[in-house]
């Protein structure tokens, strides 16, 4: 496989190729946009902070000690 790049507009959902392509008529292709449209992007991530969450999961415990403990049982 091997990748050809060119610039084209969408008109009603179709791509027009450019002539020296037109060989690939009928051929099946793997097709990646490269859109430059905020109107596409989904929402920002949001950056999770559990600096503040307690956990008393392994309270008073070592937890990596708990885990070797784990996988010597596998």
């Amino acid at each position: 496989m091997y990748a050809i790049e060119f610039e084209a507009d969408i008109r009603n959902g179709t791509v027009k190729l450019p002539e020296k392509y037109r060989l690939l008529d009928s051929a099946h292709v793997r097709v990646v946009l490269t859109v430059n449209d905020e109107r596409l992007m989904g929402e920002p991530e949001v950056e999770l902070d559990f600096s503040n969450t307690e956990i008393k999961a392994f309270s008073g415990r070592d937890a990596l000690e708990l885990q070797r403990t784990m996988r010597d049982k596998w």
